[in-house]
């Protein structure tokens, strides 16, 4: 990957405001591979993301940005055998995701607010320098904890596209059968060719003939017990994935049902919290002058 936007000798205190938010490209180059839905060039494109989110942790963690706990947990081989530090990391990750994105939407209303679009960066006006770089530095930290769980799916999915890969790749059916041969018709033209035939089916071998050798038989037998194994590997991943995905890395069934359903009572309240702040017209601010 021939990309270096910022020297590693710099500090966090040598880039500017201005240059700061350009820390957040190999993040976003990351975001945009692991969106991919062509299966297949997707395994490639999550070995793609997977380059580009260890080369932003490794400026964030170089420049000091972002969670102590985010960068051990990526610098992991594997996740915590037991269930209960596994839930114990999520839930403290969660939390501070959720402290950030809202002091990071904070800062946005309150940029939209004094500049009218919370998108323009560098203008002067009520949203200081100051401000913008402490805006700017959230959305690293927040960027930083959501890493190692992208991470960690990328690296529960390659297997399985791997396997579909060896399979023939997406959508492969199996194989068409053989046309159909025509029927061997013999064609008897005098008496003499019957009595022909009539001697070559009276001293042929009594028995079927081996229609494989015994090498082909046992190279038959091998490619059969290798398509099982597999066959089986797969189903087991599958299972696997789909247990995981119902205990959600936590210490009981049907952990992730709980947790929608935890975060659609929050989505809920915070609606109801908005509906409150402003009532229905309250946003029309033209008057009917006649």
């Amino acid at each position: 990957m021939q990309l270096r936007l910022f020297s590693p000798n710099e500090e966090l205190e040598d880039i500017s405001t201005t240059d700061l938010k350009y820390l957040m490209v190999p993040y976003m180059l990351a975001e945009a591979a692991a969106a991919c839905r062509d299966m297949e060039q997707r395994l490639r494109s999550l070995r793609d993301a997977l380059l580009f989110w260890r080369a932003f942790a490794a400026d964030c963690q170089r420049l000091k940005l972002g969670h102590a706990a985010d960068f051990a947990a990526m610098d992991r081989e594997r996740d915590p055998s037991d269930a209960a530090a596994k839930r114990e990391e999520k839930i403290a990750r969660y939390k501070r995701c959720k402290e950030l994105d809202e002091k990071v939407a904070y800062l946005f209303s309150k940029k939209r607010e004094d500049l009218g679009d919370e998108y323009q960066w560098g203008a002067g006006s009520a949203f200081d320098e100051e401000m913008e770089r402490e805006l700017i530095l959230m959305l690293l930290g927040r960027a930083v904890a959501s890493v190692p769980d992208n991470i960690l799916s990328a690296q529960q999915e390659m297997p399985l596209l791997e396997m579909m890969i060896a399979r023939g790749g997406p959508g492969k059916g199996p194989a068409k059968p053989p046309p159909a041969e025509k029927p061997y018709f013999v064609k008897i033209q005098d008496r003499s060719e019957l009595q022909r035939l009539y001697r070559e089916m009276v001293f042929r071998c009594p028995h079927p003939m081996a229609t494989m050798s015994i090498e082909e038989a046992a190279d038959l037998e091998i490619l059969e017990m290798r398509e099982q194994e597999a066959v089986r590997v797969e189903r087991q991943s599958l299972q696997e994935a789909t247990e995981a995905d119902r205990w959600w890395d936590g210490d009981r069934y049907g952990a992730k049902e709980d947790w929608d359903e935890e975060q659609k009572l929050y989505k809920d309240r915070d609606f109801d919290a908005f509906k409150d702040e402003n009532p229905w017209g309250s946003g029309n601010k033209m008057a009917n002058i006649g």
